[in-house]
Order: structure tokens, then C-alpha cells, then sequence
């Protein structure tokens, strides 16, 4: 029988496919069919098996009549899956994928038609095990009840071509298949209950680690931990099959899930922690492989590499699920003993440690700028006040990514903050990465097809950050350039980035801060809390939410601004004054509104807060009559006058505006009117009658329009 070379061909799938089934003759179509079902039964010219997965029954039945045009044409009645052809069942049921299938099949093709060729080297007959209990095997599991009795052993068969050599997978793995036997069972199968590995040890242990499979179950055994799997592997376990696993000797214990690093084994991980808790497992922690593993990456490959299994399982928890039982001891007050863990703060009362935290502002506000001085700060070793106000409270290595400004403008910077040139006494534990200069931005997340993952690109450079001893902060900036991914409309997108940063931020053990903006707001309006300044960052509610601190960044109005400059003796600009607080924090923090305002020869906003407060402390009131008298005049020049009575022109009534003075806003009507006569009382305004009718209640600049009689009112406001 002549070989037929399968590899690159212009021939769509489908057209192989049915090369393959037209050709293979169809008594091997149906010795394979039997192969991969020994549970399989014949009767007449079908084919009864219980499910896709091997299952004995009558649910999956298949047409293998070798005169029939319906040849290996079946239904899977359990889940209604239509099936067609030995290659979609060998897809569906080995999980095998084309290229797999045409190497099975290659040798019993005849030349033919087409010949599709393969590189240069001829295709060997892979030599597959008969699967019976008296086939030789290259391992052997065994699954035990409570007394050590025998349930079911899973044996491993490697796939040899015909040289006896291992054949490889699609991954380049030695390919393997697994199988079943009962005891006393002739052939292949399921018990019918499927019991978890090494039960015994399971029961005597409250904390159990589960993994995919029995190989890495045992290498975490024979480390000292109770490690436990379930049989049949990712593929084995679904919500329809869940009702033939036994999760019982699970109860009552802490389980900590350790999947595969891929998707197969993420899904997986997720079902095996819903049947845990519903089998009353007392909580479920979901580990997340480190970035920068290969696909695949599993507990005898972090066991093989030396890997730190106590800290990863300790430390690297992502989500923890716990069953609530108001009847035990868990949630007795008495357990919060002693003095309570401190929260570390990278910066005192702003920014905690090893935590992700998002930095917002509007453009051109000088988010780099402080950034970059904070990092120079922690870098430094120094302890000193940061610009955000709070002391630097801990030390060591910084990362900033920047991918806007290039490294003559980084130079520039640097210069401005350290002009004595004392960050060469540091020079190892700050690196600044200007991504114009090597290239461009790279994405430390994006989507395909609806699932979000980590980059190849950034996976590279992670390696090298988790290399880094002491590391306390790495910098971002701006988020938008990371992410490739549309975090600002999309919720799942928003919890997938925040995920992620919460990953890097326990792994490194940093603080990891990201450069984002706010929406733009109208022209004249003003941001007036820090629950506005929240609202009107970029972002899905996710972003916000999934982060353990925020700290905004707004611009204050400019009759304040000039104020500020020029009681501080500063020339005033545009950008010169700034409100900025913690407008989120999961834990403490000081959430008091701080005052910043740009140094005109470095460019760095400062917390001037105290500074400020101190001046104004002797003015307020001067500060709060100068604003009244601004705003009386303005209101008067654009024709919308303020009375001195109550009613919708009332200074009260309108000092809700939003665009009144931020400093007259709150203030009772009473103190307000106060605020009236004293201006009266020095001649700085005046009250006028607008018509013969009204009163003499509206006010006006004393050498204003009104007192010119050339007051024209842009709104039919009461009685004007």
C-alpha cells in the first residue's frame, strides 16, 4: 500500500477531509471507530456508544454501513451534537486535530489522485497500542476509596511510530493517550462513578492542591503537599457529566486550584471550583500562572524548574471563593486578634504598596512630570516629601515605560528635578524606557476574538521586571498606548486589565501605576468634588472599580487659580492650579482635596496644600468678599443681575449655579447677605430700581451699567 504525504496544500480543509474519508477503506475507518470507543457495542450495521466521550450506552449511535452513502453518519442524542465522518469524530472525541488525523491516515491511502506532499521525509505508520487490560503500558495511575481499595487505574500509552520512536504532538510533546480499566474489566472504561485521586491522603489533609492531571499530582506528593486530580483529564469533566464525579471527599477542605497554562485548563479549573464549593469544599483559590510561562506550564514543570511552590501557592492567589457557615467558628469576632496587619504605603496616605493604582488627569496637566519625580524619589533612598504631598515611605527599584515622550525630552526632565546630578548616586534602581527610542509601544494586553491575554512581546519583558530584586513601583504611561483593547466602552475589558494589573502588582511585589486621562468637560465648567472628578475618568466603571487606588487630578477655576499665584507670589497661567485627592481606595488613605500648583521652573505641580491654607487663614473672608464682589459685577456686565433678596435671583438661590464661585458655594443665606452689606458698606457695590414698579434690591458695580441706566437683562428674571 503506497504512502500519501499530507502538509501544505492549496486544498481547503474540507476537501481533505473528504479525501480522508473517501479513501481510507472503510473496514480501518471502522476498526479506528471501535478503537476510540471500546465500550462500543455492534448490533446490525450501527454503532452504540454512550457519548462522545466513551461512556457505554446507546445515546450515540453510527451508521457503519459500508454500503450506505450515510457511512459513519451519526446523532449524539444526550446533547443533540450532530456528528459526520471518522474525522469529525476523531476531532471531537481524541481532541485531535487535522494534521494528527492525516499522519493516522496517511499510510493507508493509495497514490491516487493528488499527491499532497509533506516536507521531504516520509510519514511512518504510527504504532498505536491495542487498548485492553493486557496491553503493555508506560504508566499506570491508581485511583483508591478511603481504604486504599482499587476503583479504576489509568494507564499511558506513548504513541511510537513504526521505528519505535515517540511521536510528537502538534506542541512537539510526546504524544500520549490515555486510558481507563476497571478492575475485572477486559477492556477501556469508566467506573461509573468517577472518583478523585489519592483519597486517602485527600481525606487526612485540610488543604489540597488539584491539578489536571495524575503526572503532576504525584510530583506534588512526593514534594509534601496533598495534591489531587480528576480522571479523564480537561476533557472528561463537563456540566453534563458532572453528576458521574464524586467531589465529596472534598468537604470541609481548603482547595487551591492549579490549572494548565492554557485556556483549556482555565475552563476546567472554573468548573472544578463551582462542584467543589457545591460539594461543601470550605473555600476555593484560584491560582494564575505566572506570565512569561509556556503554554502547558503545569506543577511538575515549576517543580522541575526549581520553581518557589510555597510562595506561589501562598502568595499568588488570585480569586479566593469561601462557603458562608454561620455555624461554625469562621466568622467569630475573636479570630481578629492581636494587632491588625499594617498597610504599607508607597506614599504616606496617597499611594499603598504593591497594589495597582490608576492616576488620572486632563491632558497637559503634567501627569509624567510627577510621576517621573515620585520615581526618582522612591529611587533615591532618601526619605523626602513626594509632590503628591505624602512622604515617601519606601525605597528601592522603579520602572517607567513611557511611550509619548522620547529620550530628549525625558533628559530635559530630569534635568529640571535633579539639576546637581545626584541621581548618578542611584543609577540602578531607576530605569526609564523611552518607547519612541526602541521601537515604538509594545501592548501589554489585547483581544482576539473576545478573550484578553497578555502580549508575546510584553510576556519578554516581564521575565526581565520579575528578575528585579526590591522593586517598588513600574510606571505606565499613558494606559491608552498599552492596551489594545477598548477599555473605555468595554466592562470586560476594564475587569481584564485590572486582573492583570492586580497579577503584576502581587507577583513583583510594586506598586503598578497607570497614566490615564478624564473626559473633557464643557468650556467654563468646573470640577468641583472629588466625586466629579471621579465620574469623569475614562473608562467603564470596571477601570475604576478593579483597581485598589485612583487619585484625580482636576484644574481649579481661574478667578481661584489667581488668587492662589498671587498670594503665593507665582505668575499665573492656564495650568498653574490644580485640586487632586484619592477619589478611590479599598483600604486607608487620606481623602482630603489637595491644592497643587506648578513650579515655574521645573514645570512639577507641587501639594501646596498647607502652604495655602496657612496664607488663607488670616484672609478667608477677604477672599470670600473679593469673590462676591467679582461675581456680582460679572453677573451685572453679562445681564443676569443677582438681587439681595430671597427668590430664584437671590445670591443665596444662585450661588448653586455652577458656575458661581467654588468658594462662596455652601455657605448659609444669612452669611451670605452679610457678605452683601459689608460690600455696600465699603461702596464697592450698590443696590438700583430697574423699573418703576420694582425695588430697589438688584446689585451692580456703583459706576456700572446700572448706574449709567444702560443695564440690559439677557433672561426675563422676575421684574426686570
Amino acid at each position: 500500500m503506497s504512502v500519501v504525504r499530507f502538509g501544505n496544500t492549496t486544498s481547503g480543509s474540507n476537501d481533505i477531509v473528504e479525501e480522508i474519508s473517501r479513501k481510507v477503506p472503510k473496514g480501518e475507518q471502522i476498526r479506528i471507530l471501535q478503537d476510540t470507543f471500546p465500550a462500543g457495542r455492534v448490533h446490525g450495521k450501527t454503532f452504540y456508544i454512550g457519548s462522545l466521550l466513551g461512556d457505554p450506552g446507546q445515546s450515540l449511535k453510527i451508521n457503519i454501513d459500508t454500503a450506505s452513502q450515510h457511512f459513519m453518519q451519526g446523532q449524539d442524542f444526550n446533547g443533540g451534537v450532530g456528528i459526520g465522518g471518522i474525522v469529525k469524530i476523531l476531532m471531537e472525541a481524541r481532541s485531535m486535530k487535522l494534521p494528527e488525523i492525516k499522519e493516522m491516515f496517511a499510510s493507508y491511502l493509495d497514490s491516487t489522485g493528488p499527491q499532497i506532499v509533506r516536507d521531504n521525509a516520509p510519514i511512518e505508520n504510527p504504532i498505536r497500542p491495542q487498548y485492553n487490560s493486557n496491553s503493555p503500558y508506560d504508566a499506570e495511575y491508581v485511583y483508591t476509596n478511603a481504604d486504599g481499595e482499587v476503583l479504576v487505574s489509568v494507564r499511558r500509552y506513548n504513541v511510537k511510530d513504526i521505528a519505535g520512536n515517540p511521536m510528537l504532538n502538534t506542541k512537539g510533546k510526546p504524544k500520549k493517550e490515555f486510558r481507563p480499566f476497571v478492575e475485572g474489566s477486559p477492556y477501556s472504561k469508566f467506573p461509573d462513578i468517577r472518583p478523585l485521586y489519592n483519597i486517602p491522603n485527600v481525606l487526612a489533609s485540610d488543604r489540597v492542591i488539584w491539578v489536571e492531571g495524575e503526572k503532576c499530582a504525584d510530583a506534588l506528593n512526593h514534594a509534601g503537599y496533598t495534591a489531587t486530580c480528576t480522571i479523564g483529564g480537561a476533557g472528561a469533566l463537563t456540566k453534563k457529566t458532572a453528576h458521574q464525579f464524586d467531589f465529596s471527599p472534598l468537604q470541609n477542605k481548603e482547595l487551591i486550584l492549579w490549572p494548565d497554562n492554557d485556556p483549556a485548563g482555565k475552563k476546567l479549573a472554573d468548573l472544578i471550583q463551582d462542584f467543589a464549593l457545591a460539594a461543601g469544599a470550605k473555600s476555593v483559590t484560584m491560582l494564575t500562572p505566572p506570565m512569561g510561562k509556556p503554554e502547558g506550564w503545569d506543577a511538575s514543570d515549576a517543580l522541575s524548574e526549581g520553581y518557589n511552590i510555597e510562595n506561589f501557592v501562598n502568595t499568588k492567589a488570585k480569586i479566593t471563593k469561601t462557603n458562608i457557615n454561620l455555624l461554625d467558628e469562621s466568622f467569630l469576632v475573636s479570630r481578629f486578634a492581636g494587632t491588625a496587619p499594617e498597610q504599607k504605603f508607597l506614599i504616606d496616605g496617597t499611594f499603598p504598596l504593591g497594589v495597582p493604582i490608576l492616576f488620572a488627569a486632563a491632558g497637559d496637566a503634567g501627569k509624567g512630570m510627577m510621576t517621573l519625580d515620585m520615581g526618582m524619589k522612591i529611587a533615591s533612598g532618601k526619605p523626602m516629601t513626594s509632590t503628591f504631598g505624602g512622604l515617601v515611605k519606601e525605597f528601592g527599584n522603579v520602572v517607567i515605560f513611557t511611550a509619548e515622550d522620547d529620550e530628549a525630552e525625558m533628559h530635559r526632565r530630569v534635568e529640571r528635578l535633579d539639576p546637581f546630578e545626584e541621581r548618578h548616586g542611584y543609577n540602578h534602581d531607576l530605569k526609564i524606557v523611552s518607547l519612541p527610542n526602541v521601537g515604538g509601544v509594545f501592548a501589554i494586553m489585547n483581544e482576539s476574538n473576545g478573550e484578553f491575554g497578555t502580549t508575546a512581546e510584553f510576556e519578554k519583558i516581564y521575565e526581565q521586571i520579575l528578575q528585579m530584586s526590591n522593586l517598588k513601583l513600574i510606571v505606565f504611561d499613558p494606559l491608552a498606548s498599552f492596551v489594545h483593547a477598548d477599555v473605555n466602552a468595554d466592562p470586560a475589558a476594564g475587569a481584564a486589565l485590572t486582573g492583570l494589573l492586580a497579577r503584576m502588582a502581587t507577583e513583583t511585589g510594586a506598586s503598578v501605576l497607570v497614566c490615564h486621562h478624564m473626559t473633557k468637560i464643557k468650556d467654563n465648567a468646573v470640577i468641583k468634588t472629588p466625586e466629579e472628578a471621579r465620574n469623569l475618568i475614562r473608562g467603564t466603571t470596571a477601570l475604576v472599580d478593579g483597581v485598589r487606588s485612583s487619585f484625580a487630578l482636576w484644574q481649579v477655576d481661574a478667578q481661584r487659580g489667581k488668587k492662589t499665584c498671587e498670594r503665593l507670589g507665582l505668575p499665573y497661567q492656564r495650568n498653574s492650579c490644580f485640586d487632586g485627592a484619592v477619589v478611590k481606595s479599598n483600604g486607608p488613605a487620606s481623602r482630603n482635596v489637595r491644592h497643587f500648583v506648578r513650579d515655574p521652573m521645573t514645570g512639577l505641580l507641587n501639594d501646596r496644600t498647607e502652604e495655602i491654607k496657612s496664607l488663607n487663614s488670616g484672609t478667608v473672608l477677604e477672599m470670600k468678599l473679593d469673590a462676591m464682589a467679582d461675581w456680582i459685577i460679572h453677573c451685572e456686565r453679562e445681564g443676569v443681575a443677582l438681587t439681595h433678596m430671597s427668590g430664584n435671583n437671590g445670591v443665596h438661590k444662585r450661588s448653586e449655579d455652577a458656575d458661581a464661585p467654588e468658594i462662596l458655594q455652601g455657605i448659609g443665606k444669612q452669611t451670605l447677605e452679610g457678605y452683601v452689606r459689608s460690600l455696600q458698606q465699603d461702596n464697592r457695590i450698590d443696590k438700583f430700581q430697574l423699573t418703576a414698579t420694582g425695588g430697589r434690591v438688584w446689585l451692580g458695580a456703583v459706576d456700572g451699567p446700572m448706574s449709567r441706566g444702560e443695564y440690559e437683562a439677557v433672561t426675563a428674571r422676575d421684574n426686570v
